[in-house]
């Protein structure tokens, strides 16, 4: 096994020198660096992780806790985050919070415990109040804002339906239709949380921007009443409607050509995807492809990196580390598939 004393004379400099530039250290001139990384190749040197360990004060792993509710989802973050922290010289180790807070709390406290530098939990919470005795060794992905000084960033449906009004109401759409099958955004009496009106001002220009409550519909179940032919027998006059699962999504199409309606001239759609759903379009479904706004796992993995390595590494603050300029907020992304037209 090539030692670091062999790339260190096959370079023709010093042991430190080697130690810096394989550290990624800035303190090594560009020449420099580039001779030690061609003798590290043409050895095939590879790092010890117990020496760089015993070398500072850092195991160079992170932690990682997933829902596994939504294993499509955890894979598609996992896959992303873990590529990322590889080009920083650091691995991940893996647990799941098997949709509970207890279970949560136990795997945080088990990646701690063996060694890691620091935890990135997707938390299940809608709160990060039971990880402030945590908060320096822990960044959370919230679903909602996060509190209690925990580091970290948000990624939430209400954001994601905040977007999709306001591009719909970009091209020129007032009165917005939304139907949902999630509680948090809509109540069973059809009054829209408070969060997402706090999401809908912070996007709005004049902050006023909302969904009327007669233009709101919760779906309760399967077996509840045809959501578009309520919004009809409301006798409420709209132009767009905002869904917010593809079951949805594939009964509003479905009963919109039933009524004759030219989709997108007579009625705008657009699909608003949960945060732990990977962005995806419904066109697998359906036979008109409807426009989605979603996160993007790799937007969301890249800003969950960038707050591990700077809170959990001294180092990550140095040239080195911030080469790639990796993010540090994300928002909802829009696949225009057609399904959306101007109101004019």
């Amino acid at each position: 096994m090539t030692t670091i004393y062999e790339v260190a004379a096959r370079a023709g400099v010093s042991l430190s020198t080697v130690s810096r530039v394989l550290n990624g250290k800035a303190s090594v001139n560009a020449a420099m660096a580039d001779k030690v990384k061609q003798a590290a190749s043409e050895l095939h040197y590879t790092p010890s992780q117990k020496a760089r360990s015993l070398a500072s004060k850092y195991s160079h792993a992170i932690g990682v806790v997933l829902p596994n509710k939504n294993m499509l989802f955890s894979s598609h973050l996992l896959f992303s985050f873990e590529h990322i922290l590889r080009q920083y010289q650091k691995h991940c180790v893996v647990a799941f919070s098997h949709d509970t807070l207890e279970s949560e709390n136990e795997a945080i406290e088990f990646l701690l415990s063996q060694g890691c530098d620091g935890v990135f939990v997707a938390t299940i919470a809608s709160t990060t109040k039971h990880l402030q005795d945590k908060k320096h060794k822990v960044v959370a992905l919230s679903k909602s804002e996060l509190k209690s000084g925990v580091t970290g960033f948000s990624a939430s449906i209400f954001e994601v339906a905040a977007h999709a009004f306001t591009q719909l109401n970009n091209l020129g759409h007032n009165d917005i239709a939304l139907i949902s099958d999630n509680s948090e955004l809509i109540s069973h009496t059809n009054e829209i949380s408070p969060a997402l009106k706090s999401a809908l001002s912070r996007l709005s220009a004049t902050g006023s921007a909302s969904f009327r409550p007669e233009l709101s519909v919760y779906v309760g179940s399967k077996d509840a009443d045809d959501p578009l032919l309520d919004l009809l027998a409301r006798d409420a006059a709209f132009s767009a409607v905002i869904c917010t699962s593809d079951a949805l999504v594939k009964l509003i199409v479905s009963s919109a050509k039933e009524l004759g309606m030219k989709l997108p001239h007579d009625l705008s759609i657009i699909a608003a995807h949960a945060p732990d759903s990977p962005l995806k379009t419904s066109e697998i479904t359906l036979s008109h492809s409807i426009s989605t706004m979603a996160y993007s796992t790799l937007d969301i993995a890249k800003v969950a990196a960038s707050y591990c390595l700077s809170t959990f590494y001294e180092q990550a603050t140095d040239e080195s580390t911030s080469k790639s300029a990796l993010p540090t907020s994300t928002s909802p992304i829009f696949l225009d598939y057609g399904s959306t037209a101007s109101f004019t």
